[in-house]
């Protein structure tokens, strides 16, 4: 993995602990992904049904989205 995909991964995850450590769920991440990051679910989250998820084809990524160029291919 390169350096700037290190330092996107570490701030993503900084920034959705702010959100777990005020018992909030990040906006656009789901349990599956907070599970795969090692996290635990915010405590209001825990013991809710979990929303509907829309049914359409998922969206593209924002155009601000980062993506790595790196030649290694990680």
């Amino acid at each position: 993995m390169c350096l700037a995909c290190e330092e996107q991964d570490y701030f993503f995850r900084v920034w959705c602990a702010g959100f777990i450590a005020r018992g909030e769920m990040p906006p656009g991440v789901t349990e599956e992904d907070l599970d795969a990051m090692g996290f635990e679910l915010p405590a209001a989250m825990r013991g809710k049904p979990k929303p509907q998820q829309p049914t359409a084809t998922a969206a593209a990524p924002a155009a601000s989205a980062f993506s790595c160029d790196s030649p290694d291919g990680e």
